[in-house]
């Protein structure tokens, strides 16, 4: 793809620099299996990162209903370290989503990463612990779209509004590049697992990838929650080529949506 690498290579200015936590929040996407050493360290020198944590792990959106645990120790005893380290990863990059990403790409990414879990519970192709990251990060090429055309893609995005195929369209005709292929370079630079390259990457088009469940998760999460979804219903052939059916999708989204809220409400006091 000699005419795509002529348009990445514009791009390296506007990639966002890692801060030490965010690289430490990339080392533990890398890690196969969560460091709870790692996780606790990371968690004590931080102690506004340690807050936001305690408060999501004690929230119901864990559990259901609101608990104490009062330890990092516990925390990590209870949820589990690749949940845990989920909520870390969110947290870091929120400040990245919100001051260099479009409106709202932070609680739209939230919402996608729980309906990813959702799906993945349900269905039984991936891990759910991966999809709620394949799900957070999949629009991350957005920031770095916004950051090199700012007010060009800013009222793009909200022209589009919902409406990612024509989202889609714009960008390669603007920018001769999409959110998905820029957001799977800049995995790929940062030396991410190939499931979270490829999903990036193909999520719009999961029968294209080389791990279709793993993007069709997200495809479908997407649709799912998004702010248009009589526009962004989901390609029928898709569901065939993925085995999986739908029933209630308005009841699913509705409670995907209100769990998704619970995480965003917890962090409103920060």
């Amino acid at each position: 793809m000699p005419e795509i690498d002529e348009i990445i290579k514009e791009y390296d200015n506007y990639m966002p620099p890692l801060s030490v936590p965010m690289a430490k929040a990339l080392e533990a996407i890398r890690a196969p299996q969560a460091d709870t050493r790692a996780l606790s360290r990371l968690l004590l020198q931080d102690t506004i990162l340690a807050s936001k944590t305690f408060k999501l792990v004690n929230s119901s959106y864990f559990s259901g209903t609101s608990r104490q645990l009062a330890s990092i120790n516990k925390a990590l005893m209870s949820l589990g370290a690749m949940k845990v380290k989920n909520i870390i990863i969110a947290l870091v990059l929120q400040k990245l989503y919100d001051d260099e990403g479009p409106k709202n790409l932070f609680p739209h990414s939230i919402a996608c990463a729980t309906a990813c879990e959702f799906l993945a519970n349900e269905y039984k192709t991936i891990n759910p612990d991966d999809a709620f990251i394949l799900g957070f990060l999949h629009d991350i090429g957005m920031v770095i779209l916004k950051s090199k055309h700012s007010n060009e893609f800013i009222q793009m995005h909200e022209e589009c509004k919902g409406d990612y195929e024509a989202l889609l369209r714009h960008e390669k005709e603007k920018f001769g590049i999409s959110h998905c292929e820029i957001g799977a370079r800049l995995c790929e630079k940062w030396e991410m697992p190939k499931i979270l390259v490829d999903t990036i990457r193909y999520h719009h088009t999961p029968k294209e990838a080389k791990i279709p469940f793993a993007a069709g998760i997200v495809y479908l999460a997407d649709r799912i929650v998004s702010v248009k979804p009589d526009i962004m219903a989901v390609d029928q052939d898709v569901l065939e080529y993925l085995q999986v059916s739908f029933g209630d999708t308005v009841n699913l989204r509705e409670k995907i949506l209100a769990k998704s809220n619970i995480f965003l409400r917890e962090l409103s006091d920060f």
